[in-house]
């Protein structure tokens, strides 16, 4: 029986590997940049390794007709997609995707484009990567199988641990930033911002004036919004750097992510940590 669970435990994290990789190039390209995509900080998306095993169990006894895969297969992990969107909503209480913008989408959270890919995975996951990933761990004897079965999962349960915690942690974050922009909300009026957008367009302006050597236009602290933006980053940016690190990784890996509570704290924070890079 444990046997059995290190089996399919490698399963899942081979395919959560290879999802991972998928968006990476995927998402790269469409950036032009690296993006490491995924809610956890290692080279793996759960998501995709839950549903090529939903795959793999409930889609053998249609494998003699590809038809019936790619449609099943689509739907599947499209229902798969769109309650992983909403429990994470739910969850922290932001949406971390969203195809809005796409024709033929649901709510946001899952869009036919999408849908349909996802139907040509299941038939490249069902005729040729699941058998050819079989032929490679039916080699592997049973005693070393469990051994880096149970070594991986131990490592991946840190992770799902600490990702967490990182998580609530930036939510805890854009709250302490919506407490300090209220609390700075008088001084900042003052100097003529009045939205979110306003100070994030303010402290792009700033950065760009203090590296281009123009000081002088920013020396009397009476005179700018310089000295209020210098108190309100202080007071944002006073967390330890490796929580800035982690933070940065949650926006790049999710660039179009929705707060519900805190929307103009989460387009704040986004521009004092690209300014503080």
């Amino acid at each position: 029986m444990y046997y059995n669970f290190s089996l399919l435990f490698t399963y899942f994290l081979l395919y959560a590997i290879i999802g991972w990789s998928c968006e990476v190039v995927y998402c790269s390209i469409l950036e032009k940049k690296f993006t490491n995509r995924g809610f956890l900080n290692g080279p793996y998306c759960p998501i995709y390794g839950v549903g090529a095993i939903i795959i793999v169990f409930f889609l053998g006894p249609y494998i003699h007709n590809p038809v019936e895969v790619f449609l099943i297969g689509m739907i599947t992990t499209s229902v798969l997609e769109y309650t992983t969107s909403w429990g994470m909503e739910k969850t922290f209480h932001a949406k971390w995707w969203d195809y809005s913008t796409y024709k033929f989408n649901i709510n946001g959270r899952i869009c036919l484009k999408n849908s349909v890919l996802f139907g040509v995975m299941s038939l490249v996951l069902m005729y040729l990567l699941h058998p050819f990933l079989q032929g490679l761990i039916q080699n592997i004897s049973q005693f070393l199988l469990v051994i880096i079965a149970t070594a991986a999962a131990v490592l991946f349960t840190a992770d799902v641990v600490e990702s967490t915690r990182e998580t609530l942690d930036f939510n805890k974050k854009l709250g302490t930033i919506y407490e300090a922009t209220t609390e700075f909300k008088n001084a900042l009026k003052d100097k003529g911002i009045n939205t979110a957008h306003d100070l994030s367009v303010k402290v792009k302006d700033l950065k760009i004036e203090t590296l281009s050597g123009a000081n002088e236009k920013i020396s009397d602290a009476k005179d700018s919004a310089h000295s209020v933006i210098t108190n309100l980053r202080n007071r944002i940016l006073v967390n330890k750097r490796f929580n800035r690190y982690t933070h940065r990784r949650i926006l790049n890996a999710f660039p179009h992510m929705a707060h519900r509570k805190h929307p103009d704290s989460l387009e704040v924070y986004k521009v004092f940590l690209e300014e503080d890079k």
